[in-house]
């Protein structure tokens, strides 16, 4: 609130959102993190209980744990399979990271550094930087999506379909498209409510 009665680059928090949508927020978000801590423990204690793998599997430990994050990273088996569907996952899970690592630094900055120095650092130079990146990786991350949805039930490719699909896929796909879509038009919703602040251009998705 100081950076904006100031005139500093940011944008309000919770813009439109009173207490009761705010408390309902941090309600859901607490719930979700449950919900995927007791999701987790529950798969792996379920690999726990298999019986014991005669192949080493920690040894050259370093080596192993680079060459997993090097695949899982670079989406390089999927990619070399099928260039298209390795770049769309690409797009999609470094755009999810870099809006999880955004969401993570608004956190800090609105629920621990503000409460304790009664300052802001999402002001200035950083909130523009910030901004343009979100929205560009946020913008690969719907375009992976999109890619991934049109191959899935306008070109119903064979291998997308069958035993190996469920309706939780289904689910899971369109919730996290309608969430990244959702996400600028709630971002072009503020813009418009503030009238255009000329350095909102940074935020070029939500401002077109």
């Amino acid at each position: 609130m100081l950076a904006l009665q100031s005139g500093a680059p940011t944008r309000p928090t919770f813009w439109g959102i009173g207490p009761v949508g705010k408390a309902a927020f941090y309600y859901l978000a607490a719930v979700t993190i449950i919900v995927f801590l007791l999701g987790s423990y529950r798969r792996f204690a379920r690999y726990a209980e298999g019986s014991k793998d005669p192949i080493p599997r920690l040894d050259n430990l370093p080596k192993r744990v680079l060459g997993a994050a090097q695949t899982v990273l670079s989406n390089r088996t999927l990619r070399d399979r099928d260039v298209v569907a390795g770049v769309a996952h690409a797009f999609v899970l470094w755009g999810f990271l870099t809006l999880l690592i955004a969401t993570t630094i608004l956190g800090i900055d609105m629920d621990f550094y503000r409460p304790l120095t009664g300052d802001s650092f999402f002001v200035g130079d950083f909130y523009l930087s910030y901004s343009f990146v979100a929205d560009a990786m946020g913008l690969l991350f719907v375009v992976g999506l999109g890619v991934l949805l049109y191959r899935r039930y306008a070109a119903r490719e064979g291998r997308l379909w069958g035993r190996h699909t469920s309706a939780e896929d289904d689910l899971f796909i369109w919730a996290l498209f309608l969430l990244g879509v959702g996400g600028y038009l709630t971002e072009g919703f503020r813009i418009l409510g503030q009238n255009y602040p000329d350095f909102e251009t940074v935020s070029f998705v939500g401002w077109a």
